[in-house]
């Protein structure tokens, strides 16, 4: 059986590592009440991960995350939270509106996008500049609806050092 995970089964796999993070143990009717989800549903959807290799579960046990299901989880955790922040940092959007917005942009971009968008904004936090000029040009720009001046006449001084 294939191993990847629609949105839906993430969303089961998140609420199961959210729980571990606060209990030792849970059981599907915990999920369910996390997520507020009939229990059947619920039930269906943690067999699911089970047999996909991300939760070891016996019916009517305890949940557990297997290292592929952690690895999953810390995936899409780091995913989600690289498009919050380039979303609260770089286009100046308020942080709800932003956790809001990044599962919604993360689940319409293919992987090979999202690796890329991932890696760029990865790149971007190790950079020597902490943050670039035209980040902060950007924002006015968004702000006032104006072009800055300086970035009309730019030829690659004013905005990067390295031209």
């Amino acid at each position: 059986m294939e191993n990847k995970l629609t949105k839906s089964l993430e969303t089961y796999l998140l609420a199961v590592d959210k729980l571990l993070e606060t209990k030792e143990s849970i059981i599907v009717k915990d999920v369910a009440n996390y997520l507020n989800f009939g229990g059947a549903t619920t039930a269906d959807a943690i067999k699911k991960l089970r047999e996909k290799g991300y939760i070891d579960y016996e019916p009517y046990g305890n949940i557990t995350l297997t290292s592929l299901g952690k690895e999953a989880a810390e995936i899409k955790k780091y995913r989600h939270n690289t498009i919050t922040k380039f979303l609260n940092k770089v286009l100046d959007i308020d942080i709800k509106t932003a956790e809001e917005n990044a599962e919604k942009i993360e689940y319409s971009m293919t992987e090979d996008v999202l690796k890329r968008f991932v890696h760029f904004m990865d790149f971007m936090e190790q950079c020597a500049c902490s943050e670039p000029k035209w980040v902060k040009s950007c924002q006015s720009t968004l702000n006032s609806g104006e072009l800055n001046p300086k970035c009309k006449s730019c030829s690659g001084g004013c905005c990067c050092n390295n031209k």
